[in-house]
């Protein structure tokens, strides 16, 4: 039996995730969305051809799977809203973060399966990659579904210690920001060398595509992938060396322990009171 699946919230990652369903061949006619708004509804009905409904209520008594896509700071009252129409046979799961498993759970009022999940946002071209954890009421088929789901928009890796989530939003969930703020300093400097953008868009952009695809389907190590375009007193070696002479580790750990801390904090902003 395919599972109906309401969408909570129709925002970028709903859209992502459900689009590519559709892709991989999901009947829309399994699918419900909410919004608020009649010209959301409107748009995702004739763009998607998934039903949309201003009810969540309504929406949840439909479904066997719902996706929470709403905002954190929005979760409990909506949750809460629901909460009535929980069944104990449903899965919930979650692309919020920093709202753990055991608020969603105290916010549903009942011991249903609960996945939470990072995903990101190149999920919206395929190429996604999402971290996961369930709580113990999850069964061991609810998640070959999900990773099914996932696998619709990218790829996703589950951990068995919700606290590792805070790791995951710092390597994959908010990393596609540091990679873009990258390029930016990039294209900027072979602007100010007298290319012009576009090409120095071009030029950027599509080696950074060709590394990531270096570093995800070839077996060596990513430090011998660097030293194998590294030669001695080569142009490499010296962009290397100005890094190293600014602690580019120290660059980077600051900035992942800073995006963890804050993942930590929402979790006890967003806890279950």
């Amino acid at each position: 039996m395919t599972p109906s699946i309401a969408f909570i919230g129709v925002g970028n990652m709903a859209r992502a995730i459900f689009s590519g369903m559709l892709a991989s061949g999901y009947p829309a006619e399994k699918m419900i969305g909410t919004s608020r708004t009649q010209e959301k509804r409107d748009y995702y009905h004739a763009q998607y051809g998934i039903q949309m409904l201003a009810d969540n209520n309504l929406a949840v008594s439909q479904a066997d799977v719902v996706v929470l896509c709403v905002k954190p700071a929005q979760m409990q009252a909506v949750v809460e809203g629901f909460s009535q129409q929980v069944r104990d046979d449903q899965l919930f799961i979650s692309v919020a973060a920093g709202v753990e498993l055991r608020a969603i759970q105290q916010w549903l009022a009942k011991d249903v399966a609960i996945v939470r999940s990072m995903p990101n946002t190149p999920s919206q071209l395929g190429v996604g990659m999402a971290g996961l954890v369930a709580n113990n009421q999850t069964s061991a088929e609810q998640k070959t579904w999900v990773s099914s789901l996932f696998a619709s928009i990218g790829q996703s890796v589950w951990v068995e210690d919700e606290a590792h989530m805070h790791t995951v939003t710092s390597l994959s969930g908010s990393a596609p920001a540091y990679f873009f703020r990258f390029l930016e300093a990039m294209i900027e400097n072979g602007k100010a060398q007298g290319l012009d953008e576009a090409s120095c868009r071009k030029l950027a952009s599509y080696t950074m595509l060709g590394a990531a695809r270096m570093a995800t389907e070839l077996e060596e190590p990513i430090a011998q992938l660097r030293k194998n375009i590294t030669s001695p007193n080569g142009t490499t070696e010296q962009a290397l060396l100005s890094f190293e002479a600014s602690d580019i580790d120290k660059i980077v750990a600051d900035a992942m322990t800073a995006c963890a801390d804050r993942s930590k904090q929402m979790a006890r902003d967003f806890s279950a009171k």
